[in-house]
């Protein structure tokens, strides 16, 4: 007799962007951190997200374009992550547009400010979207 297979429940969100002020001890400059993740995780590899990035002005864009094996010898496993640092930001307000392969979009607001508790604020962050956008004091 065979058993059927317990597929999981589909997860709220297939990303999370986790967006923070960061430091780079080697080049001695802060930069805004954007970490792509998957909720999925893989049990064969832990894969490279591939995303493109574009910034123009006041404007930054990401474009999801899938998943590439990693470069190495042993496999293992994990959810597939991605990291864009942006070095040369302005206290401004920034407008962000996630792209998933051309079909679903989440876009939102970023304001970079001087504070030290909340130097990276969100805002018009949608309901409903294929993404999940975190600040860094976030919960």
């Amino acid at each position: 007799m065979r058993t059927k297979k317990v597929k999981p429940p589909p997860k709220k969100y297939e990303y999370v962007l986790d967006i923070s002020k960061e430091h780079d001890g080697v080049t001695k400059r802060d930069y805004i951190s954007f970490r792509f993740q998957t909720t999925k995780e893989f049990l064969t590899f832990k894969y490279i997200l591939k995303i493109e990035s574009k910034v123009e002005e006041k404007n930054i864009c990401f474009n999801i374009l899938g998943f590439s094996a990693p470069i190495g010898d042993l496999s293992d496993y994990g959810t597939a992550g991605y990291e864009y640092r942006l070095f040369d930001y302005k206290l401004a307000e920034y407008n962000i547009l996630v792209d998933k392969k051309d079909s679903d979009k989440s876009k939102f607001k970023m304001t970079v400010q001087r504070s030290k508790t909340r130097p990276v604020k969100l805002s018009r962050i949608p309901k409903k979207s294929f993404i999940e956008i975190k600040g860094e004091h976030d919960s």
